[in-house]
């Protein structure tokens, strides 16, 4: 036994590769469908913490420079404290429950409304306008009222309009605040909606993803029929794909335990070394297979076959092993009575 690390294939190179890179791909691949899919809705705002992503639907806002396709950020937030200049998203939608209302101006976004009625129990939510087909507005606010119920509304504006919007918005139909978004920020996300992003950032890094994956898995698929030939004895272990498998370290280790016992004597001492590659640092699963070995190798060297697979039928834990172990047994004591 050696305390070298394994060598590696191209093969099991390029796995390693595809995983270390599937985690950030599959990131980067979700957050953008997500973002098509989003971008798809136009009647409702999906949120994360809060936090939305708004697409610039018309050219109402160009004066402040939003245009068509952009998409901003946007903030849930205590409509209490929003005021003229703050910049929203809403549903724009007249409530029947609002009919006759009056609508008194605030004078400060610190005063308080006089509450002279109830909040009429029929009143619409939000939630009853998602996915109605209603449209997400982002104008600008230019003056703020109350009504009877002390409910706020805004009354809004976009900048390159040259009237205010007809309808004023009720406090709890705003779906959040404008933050600041930069430029950049804008344009990426555009770039990333678009059919030449979805290409780049999601259909090329997964098939090349894909491509990594898929040698790994011949590998593996190679590695399972070359082991199945050592153990028929079909092939040796020093010819080339042999050597291959056991460098990588993916033999299965009953197959390892197996194919020692059946070679030559005088091969077994360079087969060890060669079956079990031990780093220097060890955990504990590790030292605990390292004196397994070692006390085997003695035993088989010292007791025989028999005692060899009985210690092991021992030592190992999955069914599937021990199986084996039972089998290669049973074949062992069987061969020895035809001997007899």
């Amino acid at each position: 036994m050696t305390n070298k690390k394994p060598k590696n294939t191209a093969y099991t190179l390029l796995g390693k590769i595809g995983d270390i890179l599937l985690f950030p791909i599959v990131i980067i691949s979700l957050c953008v469908s997500l973002l098509i899919f989003f971008q798809s809705k136009t009647d409702t705002l999906p949120s994360f913490f809060g936090v939305s992503i708004v697409r610039i639907l018309s050219g109402s806002m160009e004066n402040s420079g939003f245009n068509i396709g952009d998409n901003v950020i946007i903030k849930k937030t205590d409509t209490n404290t929003l005021w003229k200049g703050d910049i929203i998203a809403f549903f724009q939608k007249t409530d029947p429950a609002d009919s006759g209302r009056v609508l008194t101006e605030l004078d400060s976004v610190s005063q308080e409304p006089v509450i002279t009625k109830p909040i009429p129990e029929d009143r619409l939510t939000i939630e009853d306008l998602q996915g109605t087909g209603l449209k997400v507005i982002f104008h600008e606010i230019i003056n703020v009222y109350y009504d009877e119920t002390g409910t706020r509304f805004f009354e809004t504006k976009g900048s390159s309009n040259g009237s205010p919007d007809s309808i004023k918005v009720r406090a709890d139909f705003v779906l959040g605040k404008y933050i600041e978004t930069p430029t950049w920020f804008r344009g990426a996300v555009r770039w990333l909606s678009s059919a030449m992003g979805m290409v780049v950032c999601v259909c090329i890094p997964l098939g090349i993803l894909v491509i990594f994956q898929s040698l790994a898995l011949i590998e593996q698929i190679n590695f399972m029929y070359v082991e199945k030939k050592l153990m028929k004895g079909e092939m040796h272990w020093q010819d080339r794909e042999a050597k291959r498998l056991i460098k990588t370290g993916d033999m299965e280790e009953v197959c390892k335990i197996i194919y020692y016992m059946k070679v030559e004597e005088e091969e077994r001492e360079e087969l060890a070394d060669n079956l079990w590659v031990f780093k220097s640092n060890l955990n504990k699963k590790q030292k605990t297979l390292k004196n397994n070995v070692e006390e085997g190798i003695e035993i088989l060297k010292n007791k025989g076959k028999r005692e060899y697979l009985l210690f092991w039928k021992n030592h190992l834990k999955w069914k599937w092993d021990i199986k084996h172990i039972d089998e290669e047994l049973t074949y062992l004591i069987y061969t020895e009575k035809v001997k007899e």
